[in-house]
């Protein structure tokens, strides 16, 4: 969905827009939209920069860190973007950047792509570690059970040689 900057004056400069099944994709492997998404915000001009600010949610898919089953999970994350003209972009590149300057975006002919928006907020807001629940047990890591639906009889062979001796102390061994 892109915006007409010049319908900004007309409609004070508020979006809104709710996503269709299937009109979003993220381009990302690790996490599916479960609902469409929404967004909603405003758009001011301020001098030379146009400033995007509002809201984007919706419901998310991915996997458990430890088990790998699917989770479900609201993501709902608000936003504050300023854009400039790419030429005005270029332009200011000849002189020296601040630090404010590194937080722009850039935009090309006379609207602002909404889509790139909410995809890239969407994704930023979603967590790097995610788990079914808090007391997930995860898989086994010889035979590849999920143990938090079955017990597997697996030992854990894999000791590091240094504590070998230390195990045999603890099971009584020595």
């Amino acid at each position: 969905m892109q915006i007409e900057l010049k319908a900004i004056e007309s409609s004070g400069g508020k979006f809104a827009h709710n996503y269709l099944p299937g009109e979003l994709d993220f381009q990302d492997e690790r996490v599916v939209l479960a609902e469409p998404p929404a967004i909603s915000g405003q758009i001011t001009r301020d001098g030379n920069r146009l400033k995007v600010a509002g809201q984007a949610q919706a419901r998310v898919q991915v996997e458990c860190d430890r088990c790998l089953q699917p989770v479900e999970l609201p993501v709902k994350t608000d936003f504050d973007l300023e854009y400039v003209r790419t030429e005005q972009y270029r332009e200011s590149q000849a002189a020296e950047l601040s630090e404010e300057d590194l937080d722009l975006s850039v935009y090309e002919g006379e609207a602002i792509e909404i889509d790139e928006i909410a995809r890239e907020q969407l994704l930023l807001a979603v967590p790097t570690q995610v788990l079914c629940k808090e007391d997930c047990k995860g898989l086994c890591a010889t035979c590849g059970t999920n143990r938090n639906l079955a017990d597997c009889n697996c030992e854990d062979i894999n000791i590091d040689p240094r504590w070998a001796e230390l195990r045999k102390m603890v099971n009584g061994k020595t």
